[in-house]
């Protein structure tokens, strides 16, 4: 998954959402002892009687997280939504459905259930014609383990979205452990992107991808102050299109400088003063990322930890 800047315009049309889900009952009555074969659940578009367990899910968004839950879908967005290394296996045998999705390539999947957010919520109609649909709200401010918690309610299934982030909090325990000497409870970093051929930069938070999750919720980084109040405090999580001048404002108290290279990279600083006079940059302490690290669900985070946890080791 695309870290969440890719369709923010798009969908955060919807964002004052929010979603109530819930088993509210059974859709046919069994005798006692028998599990019922439907449940109903409550979204912003109603009550949607689903399958008790769905075995054919389209997945027009969170199939990622699906996947961490050990539940593969059918067919999902992978236009939009797809291409992370770490689901690579997982979504070689996935029938991508196009963003925007075909009606008719969903319709040929045979569906018991379609689970989407904001972004489809145009098509929702058309989409519920063909098979029970879930739409959950997009949230810019929910995090991939907020978002699994949600997933995990549609399919009855509570105890598997706990079970994801218990497990990425045991592997930042060891990550931690592992880089115990080269970071302190002390150690800052921030993550930026070059753009405007070096001339301006933007500035990433903890919850928008390009590893921040691992960096700051895995090992524990800090975040130099004025990241922290303009990004995290007031949940824009980004800043964009900065002068480059004004680089050593956000990152000249940062230990540890990531930039993102998406197409333009460390190459277009080596001469420039500003870049130059930074402590990360003297003391060897920057990193460059490639689109490995853009993704931003439970699965790439965790492989986004062990490879920026080796990076920092190496320096």
């Amino acid at each position: 998954m695309l870290a969440r800047n890719t369709h923010k315009v798009m969908l955060g049309l919807i964002l004052s959402f929010t979603l109530v889900l819930g088993a509210c009952g059974n859709g046919e009555k069994k005798e006692p002892g028998d599990k019922p074969e439907t449940r109903v659940v409550s979204t912003v578009k109603g009550d949607v009687e689903i399958p008790a367990e769905p075995k054919r899910i389209v997945a027009l968004y969170y199939h990622h997280i699906l996947f961490a839950m050990d539940v593969k879908p059918v067919g999902a967005n992978l236009t939009w939504w797809g291409g992370s290394p770490f689901l690579a296996e997982q979504e070689k045998d996935l029938v991508d459905v196009g963003g925007p999705p075909s009606l008719e390539a969903v319709a040929a999947l045979n569906p018991d259930l379609i689970i989407m957010n904001s972004n489809n919520e145009e098509n929702y109609d058309e989409l519920a014609k063909i098979a029970p649909s879930i739409l959950i709200p997009y949230d810019g401010s929910r995090n991939p383990y907020e978002d699994a918690k949600l997933v995990a309610e549609v399919l009855g299934k509570p105890d598997a979205a706990e079970s994801l982030e218990k497990k990425f909090n045991e592997k930042a325990e060891a990550a931690r452990k592992r880089v115990e000497g080269k970071v302190t409870e002390d150690t800052t970093a921030a993550i930026i992107r070059i753009e405007g051929k070096g001339s301006q930069f933007s500035v990433f938070g903890d919850n928008y991808g390009r590893s921040g999750w691992s960096i700051y919720h895995g090992l524990n980084l800090k975040m130099p102050d004025i990241i922290k109040t303009e990004l995290v405090d007031s949940n824009a999580q980004i800043v964009q299109q900065l002068a480059l001048e004004r680089l050593p404002e956000y990152v000249a108290d940062a230990d540890y400088i990531f930039v993102s290279n998406e197409g333009e990279g460390l190459d277009q600083l080596q001469n420039s003063e500003v870049w130059k006079s930074l402590p990360a940059v003297k003391n060897n302490k920057v990193i460059e990322l490639d689109k490995t690290y853009f993704f931003f669900d439970p699965i790439s985070i965790e492989g986004q930890l062990d490879l920026i946890t080796d990076l920092i080791f190496r320096k």
